[in-house]
């Protein structure tokens, strides 16, 4: 193929004042990824007129033709994924080395940062782009973008590649890495969280109708993932659900609109899970010679156990994650400060939760203890204040 310079017949659109995605005819959507990457061999981070042209393609062209193709998707997808939604993105005053545009779930992928997603990725040298199925490799640290922890990104691929595999094994061709050859630390971090990737070099970019079924065949997998990852009690690199409830509910009492998918335990799971671990906790100390009283309905503390004139204040957590965070009270964090040593932190973790019956049952569990037991100030992490308003409650 005989490469033609940046500014082609869609710029020509755009010059004769066409610029509306919505009349771009999608037979010409191999035109608009192919003119993208030859703009790539022109990147600058100022918005030079072609970083300009490039910011049209991804933002408006190419994302408008993903946007219809899955408009026409949704009424063939589950009830709980239907808030898809696509976005293209070029850099924000500063222009990136590496564009892209994803389809995402509005709830569980609310920016770029976080969750899982299609996403269109365009190699730095523009030779080749990548229909990726991955996830949030960054975070935001104050007001700079820093990529996430090598080891997570890897624990959360291969825990979607296990969720995922029939789906995955229906695209042999696709690939497991992708190299964009970017030189900026950005444009380096997409790579470890790639969970599958179709790749096209610029030579060989098929036409619409199989550019359309690849896209559909990722969305459809993308659907299952989410499915995987909203019934899944443990997900690494993401807050357990007793955690993430913690979360929802403070943001709800403080008035925030949530963008999550509300509560992951119902009242009846949650105490499930509690009656759970109070049983695992209290036979290990019967075991160990103690008499337990279960006091937490009227304590802050779970467990009162006393064994040849000694105390133990027990605070008990149940989850079905792998405990490596829990949620306390400030009772109970006082609680146990004031009665250090005689405390214990007793956490089960990896319960098992059935939800098949008509009420959820809990079984299993692994015990892990600390004792004595003094919650520290560097492990607390606040998630709301109380705040007295100067003058509250005063008539003015």
């Amino acid at each position: 193929m005989t490469r033609r310079a940046p500014g082609g017949a869609s710029a020509q659109r755009v010059a004769h004042g066409v610029e509306s995605p919505n009349v771009l005819g999608s037979s010409i959507v191999r035109e608009l990824l192919e003119e993208t990457l030859l703009l790539q061999t022109e990147w600058s981070a100022a918005n030079t007129p072609s970083m300009e042209r490039r910011g049209v393609l991804v933002r408006h062209e190419i994302a408008s033709w993903m946007r219809d193709r899955v408009d026409a998707l949704l009424p063939f997808l589950p009830p709980q994924v239907r808030d898809l939604a696509v976005e293209g993105k070029d850099g924000m005053g500063r222009k990136t080395e590496i564009p892209w545009a994803r389809v995402y779930s509005e709830s569980r992928s609310p920016s770029a940062t976080e969750g899982w997603y299609v996403v269109y990725l365009f190699s730095a040298k523009g030779d080749r782009l990548y229909l990726t199925l991955g996830q949030g490799t960054t975070e935001l640290d104050g007001s700079e973008l820093r990529p996430r922890p090598l080891a997570m990104l890897r624990s959360r691929v291969e825990w979607a590649r296990g969720r995922v595999g029939h789906e995955l094994a229906q695209r042999p061709d696709a690939v497991d890495d992708i190299d964009l050859e970017a030189t900026t630390r950005l444009g380096r971090s997409y790579g470890p969280g790639t969970v599958k990737a179709i790749a096209y070099d610029i030579d060989h970019i098929p036409d619409e109708g199989q550019l359309a079924s690849d896209l559909e065949y990722m969305v459809r997998t993308l659907a299952r993932l989410y499915f995987e990852a909203d019934h899944s009690p443990t997900l690494p690199g993401e807050l357990s659900p007793e955690v993430a409830d913690a979360v929802s509910a403070t943001n709800q009492a403080a008035g925030r609109r949530g963008r999550g998918q509300g509560f992951r335990l119902t009242a009846q799971e949650k105490s499930a899970i509690e009656r759970r671990a109070v049983a695992v906790v209290s036979q290990h100390l019967r075991s160990e010679g103690w008499t337990v009283k279960d006091v937490g309905a009227t304590s802050s503390f779970d467990l009162d156990a006393r064994r040849n004139g000694d105390r133990l204040y027990v605070e008990v957590k149940g989850t079905t994650s792998l405990g490596e965070e829990v949620v306390l009270t400030r009772n109970e964090v006082e609680l146990h400060r004031e009665n250090h040593p005689h405390t214990m932190l007793a956490v089960v973790t990896t319960i098992d939760l059935d939800r098949t019956g008509p009420v959820p049952i809990a079984s299993g569990g692994t015990l892990c203890i600390h004792s004595p037991w003094s919650p520290e100030d560097d492990n607390l992490t606040a998630i709301a204040y109380r705040y007295a308003v100067p003058g509250g409650g005063e008539v003015p």
